[in-house]
């Protein structure tokens, strides 16, 4: 723009000079031509200057709302915010966005356009304006989510039901369900929930010997998913040439797998020994799927992405995983992308063993009713294990036990999953 300014400012030089009979009062006039021009821009960008400032004010208001709401209605919270607070100063298409990043910190940003006076004679009919912030809620607490169920409506969105015993053990985490239902946790059985808090947005149906402590906190809200933008700034794991097309392994066969991609899924039959070495294995438009055998790894994670992609776990194996503790997939077992470039994940997955079912680290499968389920006297013996699923189901026919203490392993925990309830927001840019 400053360069049409000056283009235009010594067109009018040009003519001047070329017409040198022209009386002293004359060319003194025309000279005024460009100064009249300079200081009719300073004016016009003074004024876009203090809307774009006005917009700052409006829209950092904007984000300590809505993070200060926190729930999975923020955005809707601070573009209220944003409007109440709204003094455009002449500024015409005033357009805010709000997402949340991938470390759970609440990023916005508005655009508008600043019609021009002065500049309007140079063919300049307006000056674009934008700002942007970002705030942050620190953890008051150093409490974290390890089991969450993030659909709004579901009935038994959390759902534990056994004919022994099932204990989630968490001592530090907090247990949060998003449905409104009356019936949003349903525990039938010898159940019992053991955690920090249980935050319930909706009621919870007890059947049998089921215990819950604590009793639920009535003034919960949804919380948004905490890794819906986890590689916004990069890093996402990339399905290359398929190292493998429709693997599948069977028979007494032992076996130590390398990480790359494998298309059409993983299949394993029969009492096979497979070893997972260190590494991203990612999953493409296909499912892991096994009727027996053992299956372990240290430093290894799955990435799941594309058409109906899931893992079913049969109950008839024992799975022994520790998540890479460095890396894009840091901390998690399991990822799921369920919207993958090329066709959206299946809408189930399923996680049994027999006598081990340990995954040390997230198990993150959005969009899908997760079970998890035992069939004999099944431990997950792992010190931390989470689980973010659509509906989460635990089905115990021996004793399943789900642990999640921080302090007992040395994988990192993400920053979206700690707690941000009662925490004061700050900006942060």
């Amino acid at each position: 723009m400053f360069t049409r300014i000056c283009a235009a400012m010594l067109k009018s030089g040009s003519a001047l000079r070329s017409h040198r009979e022209g009386s002293v009062v004359s060319t003194f006039a025309l000279s005024l031509v460009p100064v009249v021009g300079l200081v009719g821009a300073a004016v016009d960008y003074s004024t876009a200057n203090n809307a774009r400032t006005s917009l700052q004010v409006s829209l950092d208001a904007a984000l300590i709302a809505g993070a200060k709401d926190g729930s999975a209605n923020w955005a809707s919270t601070a573009l209220n915010a944003f409007n109440a607070n709204l003094n455009p100063k002449g500024a015409t298409n005033v357009t805010p966005t709000f997402q949340l990043t991938s470390k759970r910190a609440y990023q916005g940003t508005v655009t508008a356009t600043v019609p021009s006076h002065f500049l309007g004679v140079l063919g300049v009919s307006g000056i674009n304006i934008g700002a942007k912030g970002t705030a942050t809620v620190p953890p008051s607490t150093g409490a974290y989510y390890c089991v969450m169920a993030l659909n709004g409506t579901a009935q038994a969105a959390l759902q534990l039901t056994g004919n022994a015993s099932i204990t989630i053990n968490a001592p530090k985490c907090v247990i949060q369900v998003n449905s409104s239902s009356s019936r949003a946790v349903d525990m039938n059985g010898n159940t019992m929930i053991k955690a920090v808090e249980n935050c319930f947005v909706g009621g919870v149906s007890t059947v049998g010997n089921s215990t819950l402590s604590p009793q639920p906190d009535r003034t919960c809200k949804p919380i948004p998913d905490p890794f819906a933008n986890y590689f916004m700034s990069g890093g996402r794991p990339t399905a290359g040439s398929c190292t493998y097309t429709n693997y599948q392994l069977s028979g007494n066969q032992s076996v130590t797998l390398q990480p790359g991609t494998y298309c059409g899924g993983m299949n394993f039959s029969g009492h096979v020994n497979v070893t997972f070495a260190p590494g991203v294995y990612i999953i493409k438009d296909g499912v892991i799927s096994e009727s027996g055998g053992t299956f372990t790894g240290n430093g290894v994670s799955f990435f799941l992405t594309g058409y109906n992609t899931s893992i079913q776990l049969s109950g008839q194996a024992d799975w022994h995983l520790v998540a890479m503790s460095s890396g894009p997939l840091a901390g998690f077992a399991i990822f799921l992308d369920p919207d993958g470039p090329s066709g959206l994940a299946g809408s189930t997955s399923s996680l049994s063993g027999q006598s081990e079912l340990y995954f040390e680290g997230i198990v993150y499968l959005p969009k899908q009713e997760v079970t998890v389920s035992g069939n004999g006297s099944v431990v997950a013996p792992s010190p931390y294990t989470s689980y973010i699923g659509d509906t989460l189901r635990f089905v115990g026919n021996g004793d399943l036990v789900i642990n999640n203490d921080t302090s007992m392993t040395a994988l990192p925990l993400p920053t979206a999953l700690y707690v941000q309830t009662g925490g004061r927001g700050i900006l942060t840019q």
